[in-house]
């Protein structure tokens, strides 16, 4: 092999520069939608039940992409949908996709930062294959610290954020048994095909004895979040699994 012919380095996934240059190459090359993983045909059974079957659960999609999840669950009933993703490219197409689905709100975000979404708002917060992204960061605990506060904030008391992963249960399950996060994680399991679901919810008001559940977690998060962002900071390339921020256990 001739010299400076090693091993092609990895596409910066965890870059929102690469996902805008991604999505106007793929737009330019006529492609329409594109799933990473799995979509409603292989999801159904696990976000339905979360959903309590009803049609007018609000549902936001982090990092949603071109992936047709989003119109696939209004087709199935499920109209009240936002779907955000840091490409601008990726959001203008979905929209113009999808002018007869007008209820869906397409929006270009940073799922590290999303002002735009209020706090404690939506019963089920989707994930799929986003932080999968993050973890090919360079300062990829910092990445996910942040895009997990951020699914954290949003997801409504009493709901669930569900994450679909490339990686093993023992690759993503520290990060969301983070002591920072009031998770109770209710499904951890290997999904269809190469992928694993993790479903967690925000812990419920009677694990506060005598206060509001939504308080207490905040009030948590925002005591604690300057220490853990100081430290991943610090150390963005982190590995947390041998932290003894989070607990090991797996389901």
């Amino acid at each position: 092999m001739a010299e400076g012919q090693g091993e092609q380095e990895l596409p910066d996934f965890g870059e929102g520069s690469y996902w805008e240059e991604h999505y106007v190459k793929a737009a330019a090359e006529g492609e329409d939608v594109y799933d990473w993983l799995v979509g409603w045909t292989q999801l159904q059974w696990i976000l339905e039940p979360l959903m309590g079957r009803d049609p007018r659960c609000a549902v936001l999609h982090l990092g949603n992409g071109n992936s047709p999840l989003p119109e696939e669950m209004f087709d199935a009933g499920y109209k009240d949908q936002t779907a955000v993703d840091i490409s601008e490219a990726a959001t203008l197409h979905m929209a113009a996709r999808n002018r007869q689905r007008a209820s869906i709100r397409w929006i270009t975000a940073d799922c590290r930062n999303l002002i735009q979404i209020p706090s404690d708002h939506y019963p089920l917060v989707v994930d799929k294959s986003t932080l999968d992204a993050f973890f090919c960061n360079d300062q990829h605990a910092l990445a996910i610290m942040e895009f997990l506060k951020e699914a954290y904030r949003v997801t409504a008391t009493g709901g669930t954020f569900v994450s679909v992963s490339m990686h093993r249960p023992k690759a993503v399950l520290p990060w969301l048994r983070h002591r920072l996060f009031r998770w109770r994680m209710i499904r951890a399991r290997g999904g269809r095909g190469a992928t694993s679901t993790f479903a967690a919810q925000p812990h419920w008001e009677e694990d506060f004895p005598g206060g509001n559940k939504r308080c207490k977690a905040d009030e948590s998060l925002e005591a604690h979040w300057p220490r853990i962002f100081q430290q991943v900071t610090l150390h963005p390339d982190s590995d947390l699994s041998s932290s003894d921020e989070s607990d090991s256990e797996e389901d």
